[in-house]
């Protein structure tokens, strides 16, 4: 099988967080591949048109995500393409505000209040990724299936090699450190790790052009007209991890929002002349296999400050709490160079809910990557060993909020 290239850090997934790894990996000299299954980027925020940053508070006027998460949102601003309340509003129950933003779908959970939450355009958070790739000296490859890793079986695990599809066929590439960003787990399950899986219910967004005025459930987006409308879910659950079951969601999801869009045109005077601009090119799946890693935060670490903790995230439906992410959250055991990050680490169900939003993705996907370009200079590639006291402050350095104490 031909060995395709040695990277330091290979990052799997180029969805929000695997863009963040890469970008932080790269930016700390190692040498860093992110490779992508599909032709675009940013997964669920771009083209599965979930592009709302929710939240990157605590719900009572504190930002908790910054980072390149605030980098990618002060880079689309810059661009007129993103839309979010300023400092002096978050926090408020103020009613006039409260109904301002929840028409650029921004406010959820009760009781309402505004939250530091952006509404963006998707194909800007697109260019503002491939930029910041660039900039770093990331070597992207799109049009490239993760398959399968090899293993070796000495003591503590060490992925030796990651084996790829594409139109070249099988191919390997041989990283000092992986890091799984791909959403499914697919890495860590294909290496062994411990992972739960659950079924969801999809929804299947769709944006809509020619609207005059608002209503009709839709939220309002950065192009005059256009308004994008959160659709479903959907009745059946799906597993996220079949391809038969995910093919019957896609065909689902379309026609019933094509039937929504029909009901719009007739029933809402706004959508009277509306036209369909696109379907979401990936369900919104949010949640499918979650690995078993060193640590499992639950709903008893709210508030609760770690040590090791590499990230902070609100929740986006509840006020008043911020969960600390343990560096553990992101390491298997019995493996030495695997790192997650995204919606597939390690969590409960119902902390899931507050780590799988984008910009807790980005977060973790930041340390991820900061990590494992460490791990790969100093370490030999062993993420075990890091010194996460040196990685917290590397992180605060470029503007990261990490939490933990002291």
């Amino acid at each position: 099988m031909p060995v395709i290239g040695r990277p330091d850090v290979l990052v799997v997934g180029a969805g929000s967080a695997g863009i963040a790894a890469a970008v932080a990996a790269a930016r700390r000299g190692a040498d860093t591949w992110l490779i992508e299954g599909s032709g675009f980027l940013g997964g669920l925020a771009t083209v599965g048109l979930i592009n709302l940053l929710l939240t990157l508070d605590d719900g009572a006027g504190t930002q908790v995500v910054a980072g390149l998460c605030q980098e990618f949102v002060d880079r689309m601003d810059a661009a007129g393409l993103a839309r979010f309340p300023p400092p002096g509003q978050w926090g408020s129950d103020n009613p006039a505000l409260i109904e301002e933003w929840r028409a650029w779908g921004l406010i959820w959970g009760a009781p309402e209040v505004v939250r530091y939450s952006v509404a963006f355009d998707p194909e800007a958070f697109v260019d503002v990724s491939i930029a910041a790739l660039g900039e770093a000296g990331v070597r992207l490859r799109l049009f490239t299936w993760f398959a399968a890793v090899a293993v070796d079986a000495s003591p503590g695990g060490r992925i030796d090699a990651v084996l790829v599809e594409s139109k070249r066929g099988r191919e390997a590439i041989l990283p000092s450190v992986v890091v799984d960003a791909t959403g499914d787990g697919d890495v860590a399950v294909s290496a062994g790790a411990p992972c739960e899986q659950v079924t969801i219910p999809p929804h299947l967004w769709f944006r809509v052009g020619g609207v005059e005025g608002e209503g009709g459930g839709g939220f309002r987006t950065t192009a005059p007209g256009r308004m994008l409308m959160p659709f479903g879910p959907l009745p059946d659950r799906v597993d996220a991890c079949d391809p038969d079951a995910l093919t019957g969601a896609v065909l689902a999801g379309r026609a019933a929002a094509a039937a929504e869009l029909a009901r719009l045109r007739a029933d809402v005077p706004a959508y009277a002349h509306a036209w369909l601009d696109d379907y979401a090119r990936l369900p919104g799946i949010t949640e499918s296999r979650r690995l078993v890693g060193d640590y499992v935060l639950t709903k008893e670490d709210g508030d609760v400050r770690f040590p090791d903790a590499i990230a902070q995230t609100g929740h986006w439906t509840r006020r008043h709490v911020v969960f600390d992410i343990p560096y553990r959250c992101l390491t298997a055991p019995g493996l030495t160079n695997l790192l997650v990050a995204g919606r597939c680490l390690s969590t409960s169900r119902y902390v899931h809910q507050a780590t799988k939003e984008i910009p807790a993705a980005m977060a973790t996907g930041e340390a991820a990557g900061a990590a494992a370009a460490t791990a790969a200079a100093r370490g030999g590639g062993d993420v075990h060993a890091l010194d996460v006291t040196a990685l917290r402050a590397d992180l605060r350095t470029v503007g990261a909020i990490v939490g933990g104490s002291g």
